[in-house]
């Protein structure tokens, strides 16, 4: 009876390269009087195109249970299945299929989430959709008592954050809920909607807490929003308010990390976040149509709304105005025609900064203070640096500066010595110093390293004293957690550089934790029925891991060549194609040929190939400032600086010289200081003398979230981007194929499909 599964009328699925897939259906299905066992299959898509397939009888019943598109067309479901909330119901369960279901429900009936097992897929509308609103957090409040199918509700990002409520106050058991996806997708506005929901429950569903009576815990919990992407989201090619770092917050509840902590009534007690891997880069320069980071234009905008004592300390007050609206600023200008968002009022949301600011604990006078710095970063930027006319020498002229001079003023140091400092080079030969004139290039990549530096340890001191304001002696009352993971996605852009490289990393570590995952739980099924198995062979990534963070691996080769003073990117690109290049090499397979081998480098990762361009690898991975910068900061006039330069400069040191030095809580987690931010952000100094690297801090960081997760029960949200152009309601079947690939969807469907992909209930089964 295999040959059955193809009869007339058969509907199936042809891949198309416009649509991805189109619809097609068996026009007959003959056995071969000449071949025994052969069959010969002819069909017709609705592009009236007719194929003819011979095929066996037993590769007919292989394609029942199996997605073997390579050979037969994978088969379509019934209509009744169009509507489908979880993905996992389709009794044929194949990518065109839950292409299908997806679009389906996204485009003609407006629903953004589907469920698959246990993951959500979230499709970002692109438009404001009234679905989040009070009166919807009671319909879904206690919903996680009941099983899915027996709710008359729709999925739902508030579906996740209930069954993640409910799940530690019944195993008293910390959750995370890790919210991933490309940047666009939508990940940030999700992760917000979850600490909200958070922050309006308590107990039971009668203790729901108005939004207008949420407590001050609560209030403090959501404003950590405003500050985190005021200061950490910047305008993208992709999303205007695109995240530029990782975090998880832990609400004992959590978002980048971030923790939110539940006392024993699971009533919210404080928050602890964590962040990974702020892009600094995006300080001095932005790529077309992008933006630096939201503060500094909402400073630039909201200036003009400040009374004239507080205007006057940010050295714009007087000037022309094309400082006032940020245009004359060179760190604010590289993409000229990005000055404003649509619809974004950036004077509105200062107001809204300063007073998220203050509800978490930050007064006036520090406010001014972390202003004053950034205005410095600005006039930092516009210092000019020239080359002496009889050589390549790097010279600032610190009479006449006018922009070293504002900078220096608002920074508490010296002019002279920061020109001196910038444009000569100290160095150390064997206990005897002179000095060195730097080039042009040399000193402009000084000046935008200190700018750079001093940004992150705003960034950083930021995070240290909400997590001191929400967690301060909070932690004797904290009995169980649940953390938002919103990280980035993987990213594969036209040049991709170091950020990329360490974003896909993390990837490619929570990509295996998932898949991992997902394989034991369904394991786990085929054991709870008795059903008998063999073992599935699922995509392990292991080997591009090892690629990257083995004991020869990239990040290892990449820390060699940043420690010695000789080393350039070019060097660092010659030893690892001579290293992971050469015949005996295991990683010939993930360390791909490029077309520019001595400028770029090619990763077989999990989601595709990536070519990443080494300009300027060594110099972001190192991420210091040179030691005589650093003092002349430690010995600003400024005491708000000398406190942030700190901070800054002791953010991981705890952690890179003992990853198990401190445990907070019952889950473990990892902190470098109590209420520190686990970060790779920031130069520093560890115990045994050396600098941390970037990628070294952001490993040690990646192994500290793992293993936590490791203690945790993990819930999943994936966000997907419909399209490109931000349309709304507009869905590109390509394009969401290749990120739920990236996501990790398609291989949970794949996994599946190699054990047992056609599920029936009993009672459909008999009836059929």
């Amino acid at each position: 009876m295999a040959e059955s599964i193809y009869s007339k009328g058969t509907q199936v699925w042809f891949e198309d390269k416009e649509q991805g897939w189109i619809r097609g259906e068996v026009l007959s299905c003959l056995l071969s009087a000449e071949e025994d066992g052969i069959v010969e299959l002819k069909f017709l898509n609705e592009r009236h195109k007719e194929t003819t397939l011979k095929t066996t009888l037993n590769e007919i019943a292989r394609n029942a249970t199996k997605d073997t598109r390579k050979t037969l067309p994978p088969l379509c479901n019934a209509p009744e299945y169009d509507q489908v909330n979880d993905l996992t119901q389709l009794p044929h369960l194949n990518e065109p299929s839950i292409l299908h279901v997806i679009h389906n429900r996204y485009t003609t009936h407006k629903q953004l989430y589907t469920y698959s097992g246990i993951v959500l897929v979230a499709i970002n509308p692109f438009t404001d959709v009234p679905i989040y609103g009070q009166n919807v957090i009671q319909m879904y409040a206690g919903a996680a008592g009941k099983k899915r199918d027996e709710l008359n509700l729709e999925p739902h990002l508030f579906t996740i954050a209930e069954e993640a409520y409910r799940a530690m106050q019944r195993d008293s058991q910390d959750q995370t809920i890790i919210v991933s996806g490309e940047s666009g997708a939508g990940k940030t506005e999700s992760a917000k909607y979850i600490m909200r929901y958070m922050a309006s429950m308590k107990s039971n569903v009668s203790d729901m807490i108005p939004e207008e009576a949420a407590s001050s815990v609560e209030h403090q919990v959501l404003a950590t929003n405003p500050i985190l992407e005021a200061f950490g989201n910047a305008k993208t090619s992709r999303n205007d308010n695109s995240s530029r770092f990782g975090k998880y917050i832990q609400a004992w509840l959590k978002h980048p990390l971030v923790q939110i902590l539940f006392d024993s009534n699971s009533s919210i007690v404080g928050a602890r976040i964590r962040t990974y891997l702020l892009e600094r880069s995006r300080i001095s320069f932005q790529q077309r149509s992008e933006r630096n980071y939201h503060i500094f234009y909402q400073l630039c905008q909201g200036v003009s709304k400040l009374p004239d004592s507080e205007r006057a300390q940010f050295g714009l007050d007087g000037l022309n105005s094309d400082l006032t609206d940020g245009k004359g600023f060179r760190y604010l200008s590289s993409s000229s025609s990005s000055f404003k968002i649509d619809n974004v009022d950036d004077a509105a949301n200062f107001a809204a900064t300063r007073q998220a600011l203050s509800v978490v604990g930050i007064d006036s006078a520090n406010q001014l203070s972390i202003f004053r710095l950034l205005a410095g970063i600005l006039h930092l930027g516009n210092i000019d640096i020239q080359h002496r006319r009889d050589a390549k020498d790097a010279i600032i002229d610190s009479k006449s500066d006018h922009a070293l001079a504002k900078a220096t003023e608002l920074l508490g140091i010296s002019a002279e010595q920061f020109a001196r400092c910038t444009t000569k080079k100290v160095i150390d030969a064997r206990g005897e110093k002179y000095e060195s004139a730097r080039t042009v290039d040399q000193a402009v990549g000084v000046r935008d390293g200190v700018a750079k530096f001093i940004y992150n340890s705003v960034f950083d001191w930021l995070v240290k004293r909400i997590n001191e304001r929400e967690s301060d002696d909070k932690g004797r009352r904290e009995r169980t957690f649940i953390a938002v993971l919103d990280i980035y996605g993987f990213e594969h852009f036209q040049t991709n550089s170091f950020e990329q490289f360490c974003i896909n990393y993390a990837n490619e570590k929570l990509q295996q934790q998932f898949v991992s995952h997902v394989f034991k739980l369904e394991q786990a099924e085929y054991a709870l029925e008795s059903i008998d198995w063999t073992t599935i062979e699922f995509s392990d990534n292991q080997p591009c891991i090892d690629l990257i963070e083995g004991k020869l691996g990239i990040l290892a080769l990449l820390d060699e060549e940043s420690r010695l003073a000789t080393g350039t990117d070019d060097s660092f690109i010659d030893k690892l194609n001579s290293q992971l290049k050469s015949p005996s090499s295991q990683h010939k397979a993930i360390f791909k040929d490029h077309l520019h081998g001595n400028e770029a480098f090619t990763i077989a990762h999990y989601a595709g190939d990536v070519s990443y361009n080494i300009d300027g690898f060594l110099e972001k991975n190192r991420g210091t400032v040179p030691d005589e910068h650093r003092d002349l900061l430690m010995g600003s006039t400024n005491e708000f600086l000398r406190e942030v330069v700190e901070v800054g400069s002791n953010v991981g040191i705890d952690s890179h010289a003992n990853p198990h030095a401190s445990k907070n809580g019952p889950s473990g987690v990892v902190s470098p200081k109590p209420g520190g931010a686990v970060s790779a952000n920031g130069p520093s100094k560890a115990v045994s003398g050396r600098k941390p690297t970037q990628c070294s801090v952001f490993k040690l960081s990646l192994l500290t979230l793992t293993e936590a997760l490791k203690r945790t029960s993990i819930h999943y949200i994936r966000c997907i981007k419909p399209n490109e152009s931000k349309t709304p309601w507009l869905f590109d079947g390509s394009s969401v194929a290749a990120q739920l690939k990236a996501c990790g969807v398609l291989e949970t469907i794949r996994i599946t499909s190699e054990g047992y992909p056609t599920r029936w209930r009993y009672e459909d089964f008999v009836e059929r």
